[in-house]
């Protein structure tokens, strides 16, 4: 890696990570953090649902108990999470990639990618997830090269990130299994008597996650959690890529690009055969990548199991683009560096319009509903406290800022707008509701409206 090269790495980490800081200050708490914040106040029935991710409900619980309940102190553990995926990319990209094309790439297409930055501002399990599997990828890729430089600690390195994927979120599960399988298959195949014992030791050390992660998968399908996804793998590969690229949600001709992905794939594994050595961080990033799609089909199949959409398929990122860029960069065409290097930089340039410090794209109503709250409080001048209502989907949020902000309001619960308490947070405007006022309208932004009661209606 030159100095360039390096320095621009440099300038990323200090660009994306202040992004990231200053969303952690400033996003309004979005519903699923506002659940987990549920959780940590102790709330059992939630424990037993998919919005708990048991890594990051604890390390956030830790969190809020040093430095308090506020959105940045329950957001801290995935904020500094980006700093291991950005150490684990620097590391991927000095050591197994050799050209500046493919090493600003994989800088601009992660670090840049505005849909990853948004869950390392938030407090949930996807941030976590993503830089331990990076992290994990990176000793994957050094038990590739077992033969020539690799120890056996890089296989229990890359056993315990991913453990640590895992236990961050549930949706690794596959990546935990088949990323396991290719290290036991590296150190059986190369050296099976020297590394008996490790190999041992990898098996032990994952056998109590996977019996906690399958049970836990086995009781939230028998309660109907695992509701999140698609019937089709087509949707979930065009899931993927309009989450990734925010300029183009909405893009008609997606299938386009779902195509051309396809084909970045086979074109990947047709260069990783065309070298004939098995164990090179390429050729095992596409088997990584084959399992992968391998698994998803054969639980449709055989469970009916739903294709991950959205932020269930945040931790593919680093697999996809690397098992494309490591097999495409031994090819050193001139033009494919070019494409790749352009590629990469309008990548950032069609997405600066959706950098912000406001909002994020999965839930629209978070900066907007920490607005409404507030509002009432600043709105009530006496010391009574006052009685809220609102649509069932804000009632976490309303309460989390009820109590962490000191808003005057009794608690309110998921019954809906009746239109019968002083304030109402509603999702539609209600035209006929002549005894209220409208104190905030964002029903372009997200449909929420603040209504008040008008004093004399009131009376």
């Amino acid at each position: 890696m030159n100095r360039t090269v390096q320095i621009t790495y440099y300038l990323g980490l200090l660009f994306a990570f202040s992004y990231v800081l200053i969303r952690g200050f400033s996003v309004g708490l979005t519903h699923d953090e506002a659940l987990t914040y549920k959780i940590i106040q102790g709330d059992e029935l939630l424990k037993a649902t998919a919005n708990h991710h048991w890594l990051n409900t604890h390390l956030s619980a830790l969190s809020s108990h040093l430095f308090g309940a506020k959105e940045f102190a329950l957001r801290l553990p995935n904020m500094l999470s980006f700093a291991v995926f950005w150490f684990f990319l620097f590391r991927i990209s000095k050591t197994f990639l050799n050209t500046s094309a493919t090493q600003i790439a994989l800088l601009f297409l992660l670090c840049g990618n505005p849909f990853i930055l948004d869950f390392f501002s938030l407090c949930r399990g996807y941030g976590l997830s993503v830089a331990f599997v990076t992290a994990s990828l990176f000793y994957l890729f050094r038990v590739a090269a077992l033969k020539t430089e690799s120890k056996a600690v890089h296989a229990y390195l890359a056993t315990a990130f991913s453990i640590l994927a895992l236990s961050a979120n549930l949706n690794t599960l596959n990546y935990f299994l088949i990323a396991q399988a290719l290290i036991l298959f590296g150190l059986i195949a190369c050296k099976p008597k020297q590394y008996l014992l490790t190999s041992a030791l990898v098996i032990v050390l994952c056998i109590l996650p996977l019996y906690f992660s399958l049970n836990q998968l086995f009781f939230l399908k028998a309660h109907n959690e695992l509701y999140f996804g698609t019937g089709n793998l087509n949707t979930s590969i065009d899931s993927l890529i309009a989450s990734g690229f925010y300029a183009i949600n909405g893009f008609e001709n997606l299938n386009l690009l779902r195509y051309l992905f396809y084909v970045l794939l086979l074109l990947a594994g047709f260069l990783a055969i065309r070298k004939k050595a098995l164990f090179t961080p390429g050729t095992f990033a596409v088997l990584l990548t084959t399992g992968l799609f391998c698994a998803l089909v054969a639980e449709n199949i055989l469970f009916e199991a739903l294709y991950p959409i959205n932020r269930s398929l945040l931790y593919l990122y680093p697999v996809f683009l690397l098992t494309f860029l490591l097999n495409i960069e031994p090819l050193r065409l001139k033009a494919f560096r070019i494409l790749i290097i352009g590629c990469s930089a309008s990548f950032i340039g069609v997405n600066i319009p959706f950098y912000n410090f406001k909002k994020t794209m999965t839930w629209a109503e978070d900066q907007d509903l920490k607005e409404a709250t507030l509002l009432i409080k600043q709105d009530i001048s006496d010391n009574s406290v006052h009685i809220a209502e609102c649509n069932w989907l804000y009632e976490p949020v309303v309460n989390y800022y009820r109590l962490e902000y000191k808003v005057p309001i009794q608690e309110v619960f998921r019954d809906g707008e009746k239109f019968r308490s002083e304030y109402v947070l509603c999702k539609t405007i209600r035209i006929e509701v002549r005894e209220y006022q409208i104190l905030l309208d964002r029903s372009r932004q997200s449909g929420l409206i603040l209504y008040k009661r008008k004093l004399n209606a009131a009376n």
